[in-house]
């Protein structure tokens, strides 16, 4: 039954779907209000009702002004991305005897202000640029790195599909952050509530940090990529790539965060688990190469190997992956002189 029905069922009032934007705009407003209302008067099941109601209309609130928002952040990240896979062109050599194809979300680039000393804040730092700098230690080679912010299994499928240069290739893999976590708003309606006034965002944010708990608790697959779908992609996306010529296929797991993060959402230990599950399930059935980052990290310490955001690898991080990586593919450590 879905949302609109249950409100009907509980004999709850409706405001008719208006037209214009502002009629939309004030449709929200009247919603999330009335969530705010309910969970004050303790009926909590009945304001979240309401809650996911004023979110379902979010992508209605403006549309052009949303495209407009979505687009301007969609060239961002495009360039940011664009910009690291240039720099791997630049620094690899032109005839290579051996070739990686690196594919990740934020994980794969650089963060951190340049003064940092904890986070690797270049490319040279991150693991494409340390797999790359530790493959040309045995001769030419050339790293493909295909990393962008919010990036989901569908952006790796796509880019495996249309961009990755697999053939003759070892293809490493991580990602998997984006698609697990529950969400309170999917991507597109993040980006729509930057386009309504401070007041009305504060009221939609403000609910889902009060009861976010009870948000996730009521829907564990509002996910950017529920898992069963999470799993048919990865064992696409690795058919794919062997299918493209790729000599090896590898998978990074889900590195979960400490505690002190993970106590602010109920469930995320048990949620990053069953993900990181189907990770294991595809690298065994698949024969791929299992690069255990959440293992990896936790049995070396994550202060050190994760970036202040608990989330995010750091320079050590970084280097971790690219030593395992390297290793399992055939190639010393680029830590190693």
């Amino acid at each position: 039954m879905n949302i609109i029905k249950k409100l009907m069922s509980s004999g709850m009032s409706i405001v008719k779907k208006p037209e214009g934007s502002e009629e939309r705009i004030a449709e929200i407003e009247a919603h999330i209000d009335l969530a705010h209302n309910l969970a004050k008067r303790g009926d909590i099941e009945a304001g979240i009702l309401q809650f996911k109601v004023a979110r379902s209309l979010l992508l209605a609130s403006d549309t052009s002004k949303i495209k407009a928002a979505i687009d301007r952040e969609n060239s961002i990240y495009g360039k940011e991305s664009l910009s690291f896979e240039q720099r791997a062109r630049e620094l690899s050599s032109e005839s290579p005897n051996r070739t990686a194809v690196i594919i990740s979300d934020s994980l794969g680039l650089p963060r951190g202000t340049a003064d940092s000393t904890h986070d690797a804040t270049t490319f040279e730092l991150t693991h494409s640029g340390l797999v790359l700098a530790g493959l040309q230690k045995k001769g030419p080679a050339r790293v493909q790195a295909l990393c962008q912010r919010f990036a989901t299994t569908e952006f790796v499928l796509n880019v495996v599909r249309e961009r990755a240069d697999c053939q003759n290739a070892d293809v490493l893999i991580h990602i998997g952050l984006n698609d697990c976590v529950v969400r309170m708003f999917m991507n597109n309606q993040r980006i729509a509530l930057g386009t309504l006034s401070p007041e009305l965002r504060q009221k939609i944010v403000g609910f889902s940090q009060v009861h976010r708990n009870a948000l996730i608790e009521s829907d564990f697959d509002h996910t950017f990529t529920p898992l069963p779908v999470f799993k048919e992609r990865l064992e696409e996306i690795v058919t794919l790539a062997r299918s493209k010529g790729a000599r090896s296929v590898g998978l990074a797991t889900i590195i979960q965060p400490a505690l002190k993060y993970a106590s602010k959402t109920t469930q995320m230990a048990w949620n990053f688990a069953r993900y990181n599950m189907a990770i294991y399930d595809v690298a065994k059935s698949l024969r791929c190469h299992l690069i255990d980052m959440h293992l990896l990290c936790w049995e070396r310490g994550t202060a050190a190997h994760l970036s202040t955001d608990g989330m995010h690898l750091s320079a050590a991080g970084h280097r971790l992956m690219a030593d395992t990586y390297l290793k399992a593919v055939g190639f010393p450590p680029a830590s190693q002189n």
